[in-house]
């Protein structure tokens, strides 16, 4: 036989220790007094009067009942506990109401718990239930406070201590019932919510606003995959990639991989396409290279383009054109009909004003001299020459398409009463024209509008006509 133990202090109401108090041990479901051991086994029978020692303990094991009364009493006050026994487990019942079960495993809906306290099996089902009796625990929440805290789940300092470090909690948000979870930690000292979860399920970190002017985190409940980082000051967002080069974000649209930021030559930053045939830079020491897939190239990248044009290009020196005997063949003197050629092209030469800039500037518009491209191309023409076969001259053709996009009304945000957005503001945009562009006829849809635009290479037409004089 393996009996339970019953181990206390005799304490007053007043929080007294009652040394060398006289007690009873009574079975409340026979009313008379219940036997009790000096030993687990049961061999030894303590014989009344019982007294707690010097400090006043009280200790003693019980033979199988079902709820005993242990009363104390002495110079300073009396002691009363409730004490309940089952099987193989024993319950305290203070008469306050505190219970304390001082071993095993209690179950609750189970028979055979496995833990602490096992709940036992919970109800299932493949949505969430908002019907009480179907969930295992219910901690009740505040309603109609606004930024109320309800007070459901405690962690303490030390065992035996009452201050609270850690904690969840529910917190009513104001509106219609509206409630959030919140999660608080800290020390012994303080603690402060950390994180919290609104009604809208938007994910809030070191912020208790959706407010995008507010500093902290959010991940948006109402928008999944849209996230705010705000901070006041110092660095937004810090992204580390510990080991060698290589992607540190990455983009992509419809599941597929598109550009990335990342990192290549140990310390340079490169943003570029995963497309083979898209352009892409790294920020090297003192230079920006073009990339394409991710890797530095040489002489594969355009700066703009016919129908996509840079307006000006600021340079403390000439640009560098390669020039080395050793990058090129078909090496010829000028022909006698490129000198007739050069010889017109020096009297081409025109004084005119650019279209946009006039409609930009009016009258303010700068006056520029060159040569039309037109012109240059006719001159080749006349001598029986082909403009395109020189790098002088320049022709691009595209394709276009527009489409009407309508205006779009300024929407404001929608807020619950603590001011949390619950439906994002829309900025206000005027109707326009969209103009989408084609490198190919067979990339182009049936209607597209076919573009030309024709250009002059400046350094290579001068040296042209100077040959000539």
């Amino acid at each position: 036989m393996s009996l339970p133990i019953y181990q206390r202090v005799a304490v007053t109401d007043s929080g007294d220790v009652i040394p060398g108090a006289e007690y009873t041990v009574i079975n409340e479901n026979t009313g008379v007094a219940a036997p009790i051991y000096s030993d687990r086994t049961g061999a030894t029978l303590l014989t009344a009067p019982y007294f707690a020692d010097s400090a006043g303990t009280i200790q003693f094991f019980i033979a199988q009942g079902t709820t005993f009364r242990v009363a104390a009493s002495g110079g300073v006050g009396t002691y009363t506990d409730r004490y309940v026994y089952g099987v193989s487990e024993a319950v305290f019942v203070s008469d306050n109401g505190n219970v304390e079960i001082l071993s095993g495993n209690v179950g609750i809906g189970t028979s055979s718990p496995r833990t602490t306290l096992d709940l036992g099996m919970p109800t299932l089902s493949s949505t969430l239930s908002r019907t009480l009796t179907d969930y295992q625990m219910m901690l009740e929440a505040p309603s109609g406070g606004g930024s109320t805290y309800a007070h459901n789940i405690g962690w303490s300092e030390i065992t035996g201590s009452d201050v609270v470090v850690a904690a969840i909690n529910a917190i009513d948000l104001g509106a219609a019932s509206a409630t959030g979870i919140t999660f608080a930690t800290g020390t012994s000292a303080s603690i402060a919510e950390r994180l919290r979860i609104d009604s809208a399920g938007n994910l809030l970190v070191a912020k208790t606003s959706t407010s995008s002017s507010t500093a902290g985190i959010r991940f948006a409940g109402s928008d999944p995959g849209y996230s705010e980082h705000t901070r006041s000051g110092g660095t937004v967002m810090y992204l580390n990639r510990l080991s060698n080069d290589g992607t540190i974000m990455q983009f992509a649209q419809g599941n597929s991989a598109v550009g990335s930021i990342g990192v290549s030559g140990g310390n340079n930053i490169s943003i570029g396409s995963t497309s083979a045939s898209h352009a892409g830079i790294s920020f090297a020491t003192a230079v920006i290279l073009p990339m394409t897939a991710g890797v530095v190239s040489n002489g594969s990248i355009n700066l703009g383009d016919a129908n996509s044009r840079f307006d000006s290009i600021y340079l403390a020196s000439s640009p560098v054109v390669t020039s080395d005997r050793n990058q090129k063949q078909d090496i010829l003197e000028i022909t006698t009909a490129e000198t007739a050629v050069a010889t017109v092209c020096k009297g081409l030469m025109r004084s005119f004003r650019l279209k946009d800039a006039v409609a930009k500037k009016g009258d303010d518009a700068r006056i520029h001299f060159g040569i039309m491209a037109q012109d240059l191309q006719d001159a080749f023409t006349a001598e029986g020459l082909d403009a395109g076969r020189y790098g002088m001259f320049i022709s691009t053709t595209w394709w276009e398409t527009q489409a009407e996009v309508a205006a779009v009304e300024a929407v404001e945000a929608v807020t619950d009463e603590d001011g949390n957005v619950t439906t994002e503001a829309v900025e206000a945009k005027d109707a326009y024209t969209r103009t989408d562009t084609f490198d190919t006829l067979a990339e182009a849809p049936a209607g597209a509008t076919e573009r030309t635009r024709l250009g002059v290479r400046y350094s290579e037409l001068l040296a042209f006509i100077i040959a000539a004089l």
